[in-house]
């Protein structure tokens, strides 16, 4: 599969989902199947999670599928570790972007074709001329990851890598204490003043500060944190941290953001454990239209926000990692 054809299936499915209501950042993501399992998208083999593009789509799979053990892994990486492929499986699709080798054919559109190498592992990142997006001369490059429900003889979670594990809310018995921590913690380390009153949550970019309504008038503390974290993810895209392009109400550019904040929303609560409410994600009902919109008239949309959130994602869970006993990196795929 081509890049292209990558771009176009992926949007198709996301815009699809969004219509059906079913899109992962417009729904509880730890209601899979019949259990309670959620979690983050991770390698069965190296127990590093996906991201950006690539944890969108294997969360939607899984939360369309049923499927509540979230590791996946590659035909060749399966072999190696002596578990078999179930017949008539179908690989999912990943992108990664990968430093050009001469060993490998290239594809009318620049990229490369797959060997069934593996997606962890494979070419090395090579230097050169940084391209418009800040990336050095890599190009896409698609893998195939099969999913924990096809993979026979597959251990039970956890017995390979700790990181493979179901990951639990980090709230527990204390959860209000942990909420007031996150709050402080990201609040002192950004340098973003968290006011807590009146009946609206937002982000002011000019005095660069969040308003949020008290913890009390959420229905659910998790809720209060997917909030918490969403406006915080407008705040990594101020000039001084992420400088992002924000645009003025009604515009394409303050949908798009909006998406990007969900997203990383998204993928914070799928690494930290915790997910919203029903009405945190109708507070954001409004947007979707603007979403499909988007989606449909720019393939790469999706892609270009997935990036953006990863990156406040990242600077988001950097911080947090001081209380979280510490946060890997290392991260499987590339958006």
């Amino acid at each position: 599969m081509e890049a292209t054809e990558f771009y176009r299936q992926t949007t198709e499915r996301m815009v699809e989902a969004l219509e059906q209501g079913t899109a992962p950042w417009i729904r509880p993501w730890r209601k899979s199947g019949s259990g309670e399992g959620g979690g983050d998208p991770v390698n069965a083999v190296t127990g590093r999670p996906y991201q950006g593009v690539n944890a969108l789509t294997l969360a939607l799979y899984a939360l369309s599928s049923g499927v509540d053990d979230m590791r996946f892994a590659t035909f060749r990486q399966a072999k190696e570790k002596g578990w078999g492929i179930r017949r008539g499986a179908q690989g999912l699709p990943v992108i990664k972007l990968v430093a050009p080798r001469r060993d490998f054919p290239r594809t009318p559109s620049g990229g490369e074709q797959e060997d069934g190498g593996e997606e962890g592992g494979g070419p090395r990142r090579a230097g050169g001329k940084k391209d418009s997006s800040g990336r050095t001369g890599l190009i896409p490059r698609i893998y195939h990851v099969f999913s924990s429900a096809d993979m026979v003889g597959l251990p039970a979670r956890g017995d390979e890598h700790r990181e493979s594990a179901p990951r639990e809310s980090l709230l527990g018995e204390k959860e209000h204490e942990v909420a007031g921590t996150f709050c402080r913690q990201l609040s002192e380390e950004l340098d973003v003043p968290v006011h807590h009153g009146g009946n609206r949550a937002f982000y002011d970019r000019d005095a660069d500060a969040i308003t949020l309504p008290p913890k009390a008038d959420f229905r659910e503390l998790e809720g209060y944190l997917g909030t918490l974290f969403h406006e915080f993810a407008h705040a990594t895209g101020h000039e001084k941290r992420l400088n992002r392009t924000f645009g003025p109400w009604g515009a394409s550019a303050y949908a798009f953001e909006e998406l990007v904040a969900e997203l990383a929303s998204l993928f914070v609560g799928m690494r930290t454990g915790v997910s919203p409410d029903e009405a945190h994600f109708q507070n954001h009902a409004a947007y979707i239209g603007a979403w499909i919109e988007t989606l449909r008239n720019d393939r790469r949309a999706l892609f270009r926000a997935s990036h953006l959130a990863q990156e406040a994602c990242n600077l988001l869970l950097a911080v947090l990692g001081k209380e979280m006993g510490g946060v890997d990196g290392k991260e499987e795929g590339c958006s």
